[in-house]
């Protein structure tokens, strides 16, 4: 079920790199677009999900992470209006499912979740601050720690925010 791919290892107390997630080639990242983006340019939200489910993917979905997720496919769509049937259902399904399971190995994970965000999305565009912000609030709202899952859903359009920011002319 899981599909895994491969990082870069790193020490337990390194934060996760731009570079360990996105394929970086020279100074200024290149990625494709997907079918439904909007005209801009930069890293989407659907490829920061992606990017979520390399770095935390064997982490199974708790209700900060499907708080987050909700807030990324509205942001994505424009507005507050999520899918039935979308990543943020998907996600609360997760969390309900994982209520109920006694063992880890057993919990359907982040990269079960995220992987291929963005074809799943019927609308995407590329992440900016208030994305991230949104992200992040819904997140720490609706979670028990005191700041958000490091290389997790608003960890990773917080970085890709900065990206779009920093690579922009």
């Amino acid at each position: 079920m899981n599909q895994r791919q491969a990082i870069r290892p790193q020490a337990a107390d390194q934060a996760v790199d731009y570079g360990d997630v996105f394929g970086v080639t020279g100074a200024t990242p290149s990625f494709p677009t997907p079918t439904g983006a909007v005209d801009e340019s930069g890293i989407t939200i659907g490829e920061a999900l992606e990017a979520t489910a390399i770095s935390v993917g064997d982490k199974p979905v708790d209700q900060g992470d499907a708080a987050a997720i909700r807030a990324a496919e509205a942001r994505a769509a424009g507005g507050n209006v999520t899918q039935r049937s979308g990543l943020g259902a998907k996600a609360q399904a997760a969390v309900n499912f994982n209520d109920r399971v006694a063992y880890d190995y057993n919990k359907i994970t982040i990269s079960d979740v995220l992987s291929d965000a963005s074809g799943k999305l019927p609308h995407d565009k590329a992440v900016t601050s208030e994305d991230a912000d949104g992200v992040r609030g819904a997140e720490l709202s609706n979670s028990t720690e005191a700041m958000p899952t490091p290389g997790g859903v608003a960890d990773t359009m917080a970085t890709a925010a900065r990206v779009n920011r920093d690579d922009k002319p």
